[in-house]
């Protein structure tokens, strides 16, 4: 039946458009992956070993256990570091977003699903190396849109229908100094095991188990982190024990 002309009725068309990963997107950040991980294993083998030789009570033993757990160390990361390239691989290629009229939807193999009202979007950027950023009323779950992404031309004008995009040459703070932050939690653990005195201890201590807590909390609540990474966070609870015990013993020795 065809509606009259004069006819107030309206028909809106649903408009929905879906995006992948290209094929082979992988490729392209497995490289930044590896060095990044590689990065965090250097620092922690160095701050062991800088922890081991600044200790007196570890130089004060007679035999150097460092040349037999170093290579072993070594060894179980890479093979953990091969496995969770693998995991990021699995995530990256099962990557779907979509589009509508009324939200953003992004889907992930074993990751919370992320919706966005367009009315809620409140900024829209892209990095210098093609990595976009969708932010709603949740400063914790944004929807993070690798470069890698099909049919961009296509992709940037629909988000431009939703806002206008900005363009950010600059790196987010705690991303461009990660390694500067690792150092530091490295150095405040040293501040807890290896000297004697109480002040370095109590303020080291209560600096780290912040930073572990808040860190703990952001990663629980993030969207964007799968769920395996979040119930393997478990081992947090060691270290904070043990950073809690030792700060006991020596605060009142």
């Amino acid at each position: 039946m065809e509606l009259p002309v004069n006819s107030h009725a309206v028909i809106k068309q649903t408009i929905m458009e879906q995006f992948k990963i290209r094929k082979d997107g992988f490729k392209e950040i497995r490289k930044a992956l590896i060095v990044r991980g590689l990065s965090v294993v250097i620092v922690a083998v160095f701050g062991a070993v800088a922890m081991s030789y600044f200790d007196n009570n570890y130089r004060d033993q007679d035999v150097n256990v460092l040349p037999f757990v170093i290579p072993l160390l070594l060894v179980a990361v890479w093979f953990a570091l091969n496995k969770a390239i693998k995991k990021q691989k699995e995530i990256f290629e099962s990557y779907i977003l979509t589009i509508n009229d009324n939200s953003i939807v992004r889907e992930a193999y074993n990751t919370p699903t992320i919706t966005i009202a367009n009315g809620e979007v409140r900024e829209i950027t892209r990095d210098s190396k093609g990595n976009y950023i969708i932010k709603g009323n949740s400063s914790l779950s944004p929807i993070a849109i690798p470069s890698q992404i099909e049919n961009s031309e296509k992709f940037e004008a629909l988000l431009s229908e939703i806002k206008p995009m900005s363009i950010k040459t600059r790196e987010p703070f705690f991303q461009k100094f990660r390694i500067l932050f690792l150092i530091l939690t490295f150095g405040l653990m040293a501040g807890v095991y290896v000297p004697e005195n109480k002040i370095i201890v109590g303020v080291s201590g209560i600096i780290l188990l912040a930073l572990m807590g808040y860190s703990s909390f952001t990663i629980q609540k993030n969207k964007n982190i799968d769920y395996t990474t979040k119930r393997k966070m478990w081992w947090v609870l060691i270290v904070v024990f043990s950073i809690i015990g030792m700060m006991y013993m020596k605060l009142t020795a």
